[in-house]
């Protein structure tokens, strides 16, 4: 299944492309979003920057969902960043979940806004109930993007 969404920070693309090209960044995001979790590979060269972070997602699954998600899932993400052209990908890596999940991101400027652009596809590896779990899961990360970008948002003047 593929899946666009569109995150708006009230600050030029230069901005929020150093933000998040700044592992502290993602650290307070993620412990203010009161997530528990562990990085497990960070790195930055010239206009590289890699995070990867394990952390536990609780999940309240209904129907079918319920029976292939367990109640606490672990999730990896290897999120990684181009500082010059404000570019960026994400593997997930869902833990006793079969599904694969991947994006790109853009970064642009929009007026006085950064608009960043992404690009998900998101497959299970099942063939009964696979089309419900795609469905779920978008359905939840949909639900925790505005309290991300709100997070991300209070951390912006720190990088002006």
């Amino acid at each position: 299944m593929k899946h666009t969404s569109q995150a708006r920070y009230p600050a030029p693309a230069d901005v929020v492309i150093k933000m998040f090209c700044d592992a502290d960044f993602h650290k307070r995001k993620l412990e203010k979003l009161g997530i528990r979790y562990e990085i497990l590979a960070e790195e930055k060269s010239g206009d590289q920057f890699r995070l990867k972070a394990e952390r536990a997602v609780p999940v309240q699954a209904s129907g079918i969902v319920k029976k292939i998600m367990p109640a606490t899932t672990q999730v990896v993400n290897d999120e990684r960043w181009n500082l010059s052209d404000k570019s960026g990908s994400v593997l997930v890596e869902t833990k006793g979940v079969p599904l694969d999940m991947s994006c790109t991101a853009q970064m642009r400027d929009e007026g006085d806004e950064c608009v960043i652009d992404y690009h998900w596809e998101i497959k299970a590896r099942i063939p009964l109930g696979g089309g419900a779990l795609e469905k779920f899961v978008v359905k939840d990360m949909a639900k925790g993007e505005a309290e991300e970008l709100a997070v991300g948002i209070s951390f912006l003047d720190e990088y002006r």
